[in-house]
Parts: structure tokens; C-alpha cells; sequence
């Protein structure tokens, strides 16, 4: 399952939301940093951590035979359990225009046959190299925006912008981050056209562990921001399943003859 986190201008905490989403999956996930600007989940949750290898070295292994069977010796640990990874993006932005994003949407929507989630940070809808093999793979394409009048203002040209260009063949939703500013999550969903999947609060304490890697004190787990987190990402994973069973086609059972028939040459 494929979950793919943009923004639209202006937008907050995309890098935050899909980092706490993803130390909130209930399954095994991947955080892919697919951002064509740049990572910054090392620079801030990691403190400085650096990677000699990341989405730059899986683009350029991706040249010699494809990036599925190169994935797994990119990633790095999320937290000690190892059961979220993270696919460190690019330190160079202009590096962005060497990524296949088709062939690394295929690696995603592939990995470990299913087994693994990843929830893909895709950035901003209008960055130049934005990602939109990726989007169109994923299972669910969730919007970020905040809650005032000029968020939700982009937002809504964003989700127009995405099935303009039929940029998405999944479920389409929004995340909103700080709700109440003034709009609710039922005003953003209405004016949008969409579902909104959650709301995570502006718990700045908790926030900037995430995003500037400040010293987590030992309730960080049950913050706000965190326990918000686990209620969206439960959420996204029952929501995207019964969407996919929704729009699966139908299974056509075989004539009696075909039977019949495949059974004789059994025997």
C-alpha cells in the first residue's frame, strides 16, 4: 500500500505529518522523502545524520537494472524496532531531474509484495520534478493544508489540479493541520469535494522533535500530535482497503465447460 503525502502553496508540516504518520503505522512502513526540493528528515528527527546513500544512489542504481532489488540497502532505521524505515531524500535538488519516477513508483507499489507500507513525502503539487508517477501509483493521495481561508483557498485549486490532469487513480483525501482556524474538518471537506482523513493539532512541543529533532521527553509518545497520528494513520489503512475492494473489478466465475474442461487435463 502506497500512501502519497503533497501540498499545496503555502501548506504546513507536510515533512512533519508524513514522519508522524509513519512512526504511528500499525504495519511496517517506509518513509520515502520523495520531495523533489530536498530531504530534511536526517537534518532535523536525525540531528545531523548523514547518508552516503538515500533516493540520489537508488536513482543512479536504477540505471543499472532497476530500483526494487537496490531499495532495501538504501534504507535506514526510524526507530529501534526497525519497523519503520526511511528512504532519505535527495541532498541536492537539482538531482531531482535524474529520478525515474516511474520506475521508482513500480519499486514502491512492489515492495515486499505488499507486506511493507510506504507513505511517500511528495512535497509541494507544483515543484518543478514533482513526482507524478508516484502519486498516480499510490493507493491514496492525501492532500496537506492548514485551516484558513488562504489554505483551504490552494487547496481546493490543488484538488481541482490533480483530477484536471488525472493525476490520481486512488483514494483522494486531505489532512488538516490545525484545524479551527477558522474552518472545521467538515467545511475544508465540503469546500474541497474530498474526505478529510484527520486533523493533527498544533502541538509545536511535540512537533519540532519531528521536524528539528529537539530532545523527546519520555511522554513524547503519548502527545497530541503522536496519539492524532495513530488515530489518522488506523484510519487511512481501513479507509484505503475498503476503497480498494470498492473499485477492484468484479470476479467473473468460469463456465461450468471451462471446468469441466481445466479438470480433464488434471487428471
Amino acid at each position: 500500500m502506497l500512501i502519497a503525502l503533497c501540498s499545496a502553496k503555502g501548506a504546513p508540516g507536510v515533512t512533519t505529518s508524513a514522519l508522524a504518520l509513519a512512526l504511528s503505522w500499525p504495519r511496517p512502513v517506509i518513509l520515502a522523502e520523495l520531495d523533489p526540493a530536498g530531504g530534511d528528515v536526517l537534518a532535523g528527527y536525525g540531528r545531523g545524520e548523514m547518508s552516503a546513500g538515500g533516493l540520489a544512489d537508488l536513482a543512479l542504481a536504477a540505471r543499472r537494472g532497476g530500483p526494487a532489488r537496490h531499495l532495501d540497502s538504501q534504507l535506514l532505521r526510524l526507530d529501534p524496532e526497525g519497523r519503520g524505515r526511511l528512504l532519505p531524500g535527495l541532498a541536492d535538488p537539482a538531482g531531482a531531474r535524474n529520478v525515474d519516477w516511474d520506475r521508482l513508483a513500480a519499486a514502491l507499489v512492489a515492495v515486499e509484495d505488499g507486506a511493507i507500507h510506504v507513505v511517500a513525502d511528495c512535497g509541494r503539487l507544483r515543484a518543478e520534478h514533482f513526482p507524478d508517477a508516484v502519486v498516480h501509483r499510490a493507493a491514496a493521495v492525501v492532500l496537506v493544508t492548514g485551516s484558513t481561508l488562504r489554505a483551504v483557498r490552494s487547496a481546493t485549486q490543488a484538488i481541482a489540479e490533480l483530477r484536471e490532469r488525472d493525476a490520481c487513480s486512488g483514494m483522494l483525501g486531505a489532512l488538516v493541520i490545525g484545524p479551527g482556524k477558522p474552518y472545521g474538518e467538515r467545511e475544508i471537506s465540503e469546500a474541497l469535494g474530498v474526505p478529510v482523513v484527520g486533523s493533527l493539532p498544533q502541538d509545536e512541543k511535540a512537533a519540532v522533535v519531528l521536524s528539528d529533532g529537539a530532545p523527546a521527553s519520555r511522554l513524547f509518545a503519548q502527545s497530541a500530535l503522536l496519539r492524532a497520528a495513530r488515530t489518522i494513520a488506523n484510519g487511512l489503512v481501513q479507509s484505503v482497503a475498503a476503497h480498494q475492494s470498492r473499485v477492484a473489478p468484479p470476479q467473473v466465475p468460469l463456465p461450468a465447460s471451462a471446468i469441466a474442461t481445466r479438470g480433464s487435463r488434471v487428471r
